[in-house]
Formats: structure tokens, sequence, C-alpha cells
């Protein structure tokens, strides 16, 4: 996966995501929509071929890529958690 930052505000972010699908941006933007400091997650993706879809976080008092990175560490943190479960469960 590639990301490239297209613009970087005191609050805003807008990442474009090199052949990613619904499935990481959806996951992103609804643990980012969780957080009540995040006024606008949401991204643009061309139906029915994702490419190169963009992902536009908007916060308020904090900067978006704190939030992000969090959010990445999170998703991360449940990606293992399951990984180990899954692999105790069938061994």
């Amino acid at each position: 996966m590639s990301v490239k930052i297209l613009k970087k505000t005191d609050e805003e972010l807008l990442l474009e995501f090199e052949g990613e699908s619904h499935t990481l941006l959806n996951l992103l933007r609804t643990d980012l929509l969780e957080d009540e400091r995040v006024l606008i997650a949401t991204y643009d993706a061309k139906f029915p071929m994702m490419t190169n879809p963009i992902f536009r976080l908007k916060t308020r008092d904090v900067d978006p890529v704190v939030l992000m990175r969090a959010a990445a560490n999170r998703i991360a943190g449940i990606s293992e958690e399951f990984e180990e479960e899954f692999r105790a469960m069938v061994e």
C-alpha cells in the first residue's frame, strides 16, 4: 500500500491511498468517527473500481495526524488480537 499526503493543515488531512479498498478505509472512518474531536472522516472512491481513493479527515482542536496515528494503532492492535485468538482456536 502506498499513501500520499495531498493536504495537511492544523485541522485537516487529505490522504491518497493507492490501490486500497473499502476494507481499510471504512475501518479507519468508523474508528475515527467515534472521537468527538472529529468533524469529518470520509473517503471518495470511484465505483465500481477503486483506484486511489482520497480520505478526508477534519478535526477540531487537535492535529489530524495525531488522530490518524491513534486510529492506525488501535486497528493494528485489534488485528493482532484477532490473529492470536483465531490461531488459538484452530490449533
